[in-house]
């Protein structure tokens, strides 16, 4: 393969790239790479990456942090998931907000995914708006764990609380109500058990 030379500039980002994955698991966004060389704007930025990925030193993905420097070794590459709709498999590519590279450590489960989350309903359980939870598939949970729910073709972030002959899905926000499920007023489906958490500064 042919080998290009590196600007002083590129050779400092790709280094950032470097440093950032082996410390985080992840690489930098285009604007935490424009904040550390002090860039207006990301736009600068994104020029270093695809001179980087054009010289063949990294490889740009679909989603805001798929970068991979070639030849390094990488972490885990686990799908970020949005709105999850009834009746669709939970992988399939309409769902996928993109991919985001995580530590192996932390998503030791082969078919683990990412959830991003919408609203304000777990926040006493420091689960905030627009962040990722880690979830590791499964048809059931104890009672007390998080977990991911399908409730009428609607993904929901919720406490499992099982009682007698009901199920309930509790939030963690005293301004939101449960939902009860009784075995008459709706489907409920156990998608996964919530086993982390990732907040990203983007």
């Amino acid at each position: 393969m042919t080998t290009y030379s590196l600007t002083t500039k590129q050779k400092a980002v790709l280094a950032l790239i470097r440093q950032t994955i082996e410390a985080q698991g992840y690489p930098p966004s285009l604007r935490e790479i424009a904040a550390h060389f002090q860039m207006v704007g990301t736009r600068g930025a994104e020029k270093h990456l695809l001179a980087l990925e054009k010289k063949g030193y990294i490889r740009k993905g679909r989603g805001a942090r798929a970068l991979e420097v070639v030849g390094q070794k990488q972490g885990r590459s686990l799908p970020i998931l949005g709105k999850v709709a009834a009746g669709q498999p939970m992988l399939a590519e309409e769902n996928r907000l993109g991919n985001l590279m995580v530590d192996p450590s932390i998503a030791r489960c082969d078919d683990a995914f990412l959830l991003k989350v919408k609203g304000e309903s777990m926040i006493d359980a420091g689960i905030l708006d627009g962040d990722l939870v880690l979830v590791k598939p499964q048809p059931d949970a104890e009672s007390g764990e998080i977990v991911v729910a399908m409730v009428e073709g609607e993904a929901t972030v919720k406490r499992l609380i099982k009682k007698r002959g009901q199920v309930v899905l509790q939030p963690e926000n005293p301004i939101f109500f449960p939902i009860v499920m009784t075995g008459r007023n709706g489907t409920l489906q156990i998608i996964g058990k919530v086993v982390g958490l990732i907040r990203l500064n983007v």
